[in-house]
Formats: structure tokens, sequence, C-alpha cells
């Protein structure tokens, strides 16, 4: 026996990749919404007043595209995680984080391509763009609508 031997084996503690409860993520999350909300606004608002020739909307198209990435990328690790590990054991609350968490992947996969094709300096935004901009709006206005109603009534301690 060994000198280390003599004192036992060190219990590993196995280390949790779920993020704990946060009080305060549904209020970050409703007003990251509303942020994005007014963004989608301005970019209509740049649109309805000509500027859609001009490199304001790419402008504000790439700015949003960060913010949805960022607000994406939060609810992926902060919300989806916790929920799955918490409703483990729950089939039905189960059953809907994980085909919230499969439709969101279908949505920003549609979402970051819009983002980076239109982004492109030489790409026009021509009626094709403001076809997939509206369509893209009403996705993301139901997806919010969903979340907020269905959801997020689901992140409880």
């Amino acid at each position: 026996m060994g000198l280390f031997g003599l004192f036992g084996k060190k219990e590993e503690k196995k280390k949790s990749h779920v993020p704990p409860y946060d009080a305060r993520l549904i209020a970050k999350f409703h007003n990251e919404h509303k942020n994005l909300v007014s963004h989608i606004a301005l970019i209509q608002k740049a649109m309805d007043e000509g500027a859609i020739g001009t490199g304001k909307v790419k402008k504000l198209l790439q700015s949003l595209k960060m913010e949805l990435l960022g607000h994406f990328m939060e609810e992926d690790i902060k919300l989806y995680w916790y929920l799955k590990d918490y409703y483990k054991e729950e089939d039905t609350a189960l059953s809907i984080v994980k085909s919230f968490e499969n439709s969101i992947k279908e949505i920003q996969k549609d979402i970051m391509h819009f983002f980076d094709y239109y982004s492109q300096d030489e790409v026009a935004l021509d009626d094709e763009y403001i076809q997939k901009f509206e369509k893209i709006v009403e996705e993301l206005s139901s997806r919010i609508n969903s979340e907020e109603e269905n959801l997020y009534t689901l992140y409880v301690i």
C-alpha cells in the first residue's frame, strides 16, 4: 500500500453542467424579446423611409443578427439545459421542452441563412428580400408568443 493509499481514495464529485436556476432569467428574456421587436421595427421603418438601397438596412440586419445569436445561445445554454434536466422524469413536460428546442434549431438555420445572404454587400434588397423578411418576422413573432405563453411558464425552481 502506497503512502497515498493510507488516506483512502478521494471521491470525485460529478460536475453538473446544468446551469442553476436564475430568478431573473425569464424577465431578461422578456426584455430581450421587446428589444428584438423594436429592432425589427427599426428595420421596417428604414425600409419604409426608402433606406432599403442604402447600407443602413444592412447594418441594422447585421446588428439584429448578432442580437438574435446572443439570445438563441443564452436560451440554449441557460434555459433548455435547465429545463431538460428539471423535467427529465416527466415525459410530457420534457417532450414539450424538446419540441421547442428542435423547432428553434430549424428557425435558427432559416434566420441565419437569411442574414448571412442579405448582409452581403453585393446582394440587393429587392422584392424577394422583402417577402423573406416578412416571413422571418412572422416566424419570430409567432415563436416569441409561443415561448412566452408556453415554454417560459415551465421554468421553475
